[in-house]
C-alpha cells in the first residue's frame, strides 16, 4: 500500500531540538518532504540529512513563518523551551514563545490556507492525576509555567478549529528520553556520577514517570501527519508503565555493570505543590486510533541512551 505520507510537504518547527531530529527522520523515511525550521544557529548540526530544506527562523515571527507553512500540507509544532525547573525562573520566556510563538505558526497556516496541524504538547499539563493511569479526558492542571503555557497553546489550537475550520491533533508525551538528551537530565547525569565511581546522588527517588523513547514519539508525530479525522484530536503518548526515578538509576547501573550506592538528599525539584508524584499514561487512545504502539522497552531504551551519551 502507498504510504501517505508520501511525497507531501510537512514543515517541522523546533526541528533542531531534542525530539526534532527524530520527527524528521521519522517522515522523511515516510516518503514525506521536510522543511526543518530551527531556532539557535547551533541547532542546524542536528538535523538529520532526510529533511529537505533547512531555515532558521524565529517561532515568533509570523511573516517568515507564513514563506515557511506556503504550500505545506501539513504542520508539525515542536519548538519552545522544555524544562519545568527553568520555567520557574523565566516564566515569561515560557509564555513567549508557546503562546506567542503558537499564535504566529495558527497566523501564518491561517493565511496561507494550511489545513493540519500537529502539536506536540506534554504530559505535563496534567498536574497532579487524580488517578492513574491518566486519560485524554482528565481536567488539566498547570504545576508550573511551563505547563501553563502548553496549556494556553493547546488552547489556542483549539479555538482555531472551532473558529477557522482548521484540522488538528494534538499530542501529549510523557516523559521523552533518548541519546541525544540534555546533558542536565536524569540519564546523563546518573551515567556521568557512575562513570566517575561517584555515589548517584539524587534529589528525590520516588517520582513516578512514564519513560516513552524518542523514536517511539516520532513514530506517533509520523502517525498523526496522515491522520484523517475532522478538527481535534488528542492522543497520551506513553508507555503506561510507571517507572520510579530510584528504578530508572539501578537499571542503569545494571546496563554499565557497575555497583554504586544510590543516595536521595531529599531536596524538592521543584517549588511548593507543583511536584508531580506519578505520571502514567493511559495510551489505548493512540494504539487504537493511531494504530501506534511504544516498540522500545525502558531497559532496552536505556542502554541505547548510554551508548548514545558515551558516545
Amino acid at each position: 500500500m502507498e504510504n501517505p505520507l508520501q511525497g507531501r510537504c510537512i514543515t517541522v518547527t523546533g526541528a533542531g531540538g531534542f525530539l526534532g531530529p527524530a520527527a524528521v527522520d521519522a517522515l522523511a523515511r515516510k516518503g514525506a518532504r521536510v522543511q526543518a525550521v530551527i531556532g539557535p544557529p547551533n541547532e542546524a548540526a542536528r538535523i538529520p540529512p532526510g529533511a529537505a530544506y533547512v531555515a532558521q527562523v524565529h517561532i515568533c515571527d509570523s511573516t517568515a513563518m507564513r514563506k515557511l507553512v506556503a504550500g505545506a500540507d501539513a504542520v508539525v509544532h515542536l519548538a519552545g523551551p522544555a524544562s519545568v525547573g527553568a520555567s520557574f525562573q523565566d516564566p515569561s520566556k515560557y509564555v513567549r514563545v508557546h503562546g506567542e510563538g503558537t499564535a504566529a505558526l495558527l497566523q501564518a497556516c491561517r493565511a496561507e490556507g494550511v489545513r493540519k496541524v500537529v502539536y506536540v504538547s506534554s504530559a505535563e499539563v496534567y498536574g497532579r492525576p487524580l488517578h492513574s493511569p491518566v486519560g485524554e479526558d482528565h481536567p488539566l492542571s498547570a504545576r508550573s509555567p511551563y505547563a501553563a503555557a502548553k496549556i494556553g497553546a493547546e488552547r489556542l489550537i483549539e479555538s482555531y478549529v472551532h473558529a477557522f475550520d482548521l484540522r488538528a491533533v494534538i499530542l501529549r508525551p510523557f516523559s521523552i528520553y533518548g541519546p541525544a538528551a540534555s546533558p542536565e537530565s536524569l540519564i546523563p547525569t546518573i551515567v556521568g556520577m557512575a562513570r566517575r565511581g561517584l555515589p548517584v546522588i539524587l534529589r528525590d527517588l520516588r517520582p513516578i514517570r512514564d519513560y516513552c523513547f524518542v523514536t517511539d514519539v516520532a513514530e506517533a508525530i509520523a502517525s498523526a501527519c496522515f491522520l484523517e479525522r475532522p478538527e481535534l484530536e488528542i492522543f497520551n503518548i506513553g508507555t503506561m508503565r510507571g517507572t520510579s526515578v530510584g528504578r530508572v538509576a539501578e537499571l542503569i547501573l545494571e546496563a554499565l555493570a557497575l555497583t554504586c550506592p544510590i543516595q536521595e538528599i531529599g531536596e524538592r525539584d521543584r517549588p511548593g505543590k507543583s511536584e508531580i508524584h506519578e505520571l502514567i499514561a493511559d495510551n489505548r487512545r493512540a494504539c487504537e486510533i493511531l494504530r501506534w504502539q511504544p516498540a522500545i522497552a525502558l531497559e532496552e531504551g536505556l542502554r541505547l541512551t548510554i551508548a548514545g551519551v558515551e558516545r
